[in-house]
């Protein structure tokens, strides 16, 4: 018999105020903030796939640092397209602090679902209401899908944040061996389809491929995606870790950040994006 179950509950580790959704499936569990619409949690069987800053916090308009923030409608800073008036905006978008609703669950002996939902009224781009819709489906995988039917200029990242036991052991694999290099700024052709973790890495690789392995120690995750023209992949390193709040110093040698993304802005478009996870596969 397979135990399938949707609770609400007030709280997850340390934040301990926070208004959340556990999906339970079998011996696997997810935890779903409403607030930013964030998986914070998921867990196959015994160990945690997930990073939550232990710094993370919510309060006073901040976004979770953690688990799998939404980034929507631009990613990093707004470019010109979305923001023609040069407003002063939050990095990748506006609904990581915003109260996302529950519309929608479900439970059977084939998964845990729910659909939240959130509605933003006035883009500085676009003057009509644009609804964003989250679907988180947990079974013997976990997977996350972003959608939104209107038709605008829209960017959007799941900004997955991975739980490793050795960042000088971490290998992310395959990539194109051409990306953006946003630490230097420049565009690089690498000798190899693997990423490694010597020094910060903030790279943008395009048109990469539905299937992506994050190995680490005896840690496996396989990331399938769909809908996406990017993924990005990003490590503060030592030294931008201390200046970052919601880092401790040591930080960044307990993940990486493998995302996936859509950043065209060529056409107005509908959006549908997924990221789904397989552990220990």
């Amino acid at each position: 018999m397979v135990n399938e179950r949707i609770s609400h509950q007030i709280g997850f580790n340390h934040l301990c105020d926070l208004p959340c959704i556990k999906l339970q499936f079998g011996n696997a569990s997810a935890v779903i903030s409403l607030y930013g619409g964030q998986v914070l949690s998921y867990v196959p069987k015994a160990e945690e796939v997930l990073w939550l800053s232990p710094k993370a916090t919510w309060h006073n308009n901040t976004p979770i640092r953690g688990g799998v923030p939404v980034c929507w409608p631009w990613f990093g800073p707004a470019e010109s397209r979305l923001n023609p008036m040069q407003m002063s905006l939050p990095n990748h978008g506006v609904v990581r602090t915003m109260l996302w609703q529950l519309t929608e669950q479900r439970c059977n002996n084939k998964y845990t679902r729910v659909v939240l939902a959130v509605t933003v009224n006035g883009l500085p781009y676009h003057s009509d209401s644009v609804t964003l819709q989250l679907t988180v489906t947990l079974s013997d995988t976990l997977s996350i899908d972003i959608a939104c039917a209107d038709k605008l200029l829209q960017q959007v990242a799941l900004h997955s944040y991975f739980n490793i036991p050795m960042l000088e052991q971490t290998l992310v694999q395959p990539l194109p061996q051409h990306y953006l290099d946003k630490v230097s700024g420049k565009s690089m052709m690498g000798t190899t389809t693997t990423a490694e973790f010597t020094s910060e890495v903030d790279r943008i690789y395009q048109q990469p491929a539905d299937d992506i392995h994050i190995i680490s120690a005896n840690t496996r995750v396989h990331i399938k995606q769909h809908g996406h023209d990017a993924t990005i992949v990003w490590n503060p390193w030592q030294d931008k870790s201390r200046h970052i709040n919601d880092l401790a110093d040591n930080n960044y040698l307990e993940f990486v950040c493998v995302e996936t993304a859509r950043l065209q802005l060529d056409t107005e478009a509908p959006l549908q994006l997924n990221q789904t996870l397989i552990a220990g596969y």
